[in-house]
């Protein structure tokens, strides 16, 4: 039986669902929306970068955690070391200068799949890639990076790479993971990372600092690893 007409009732019962159903999607939207902005975090919240869980940087624009102001700078017998994992065969790990300096400054990053660090100061220059271990596998990989005197020591995954490679930088004052800072764009060093090596996509985790900071870490756009 063919219905060729509906009922005044059976209208406004259909535009009823139908604007409940709209007002839902929007909600749901809205929801998302929400979700995502209680991911915009502080320091002082749950999401915390020394954690087990790790957090996600994830990629737009601008995503990034740093410490700006280290509450001793990094240098002689400091040390500090981090966890990441990432299926992105480019972007910046860590990055770490002095302020007001537009020269110092030491790196690490991903270059093709491989980690590459760089040192830039005023009598040291150096681009040392690891090229026997791939880290874009999706797998949690360590980080660690320690300056006795003027040298360098640099560790992958518990392997010392380059034999106290010689950093003649002074104390390092910042620390930046994931992404360059605004507050850095006129330094010609930091240049170097971007644009290609600028957006690491990935999780960072269990972040041990030896000098110990002034301010939490300032959170932009990130959310809890899976």
């Amino acid at each position: 039986m063919k219905i060729k007409t509906l009922t005044s009732g059976v209208k406004r019962l259909i535009y009823f669902v139908c604007l409940t159903l709209t007002l839902f999607d929007v909600d749901a939207r809205n929801l998302r929306s929400l979700s995502r902005e209680n991911t915009l975090c502080k320091g002082g919240s749950v999401v915390d970068i020394e954690g087990d869980a790790g957090v996600k940087i994830e990629p737009i624009d601008q995503s990034k955690i740093y410490i700006d102001t280290l509450l001793q700078p990094f240098d002689d017998g400091h040390t500090f070391r981090f966890e990441f994992k990432t299926y992105s065969g480019n972007g910046t790990l860590f990055y770490a200068v002095r302020r007001n300096d537009v020269f110092d400054m030491v790196s690490a990053e991903i270059r093709d799949g491989y980690v590459q660090f760089k040192v830039r100061c005023k009598s040291s220059y150096a681009d040392l890639t690891i090229p026997r271990f791939r880290v874009d596998d999706g797998e949690w990989h360590k980080i660690k990076f320690q300056r006795k005197r003027r040298k360098g020591i640099f560790m992958l995954d518990d392997m010392e790479f380059f034999e106290q490679y010689y950093v003649g930088c002074q104390g390092f004052t910042s620390l930046n993971f994931g992404n360059t800072n605004s507050e850095h764009d006129d330094s010609i060093s930091v240049q170097e990372l971007q644009p290609q090596n600028g957006q690491f996509g990935g999780c960072i985790r269990r972040v041990e600092i030896s000098t110990g900071i002034e301010t939490p870490p300032k959170y932009t756009a990130i959310s809890f690893c899976n």
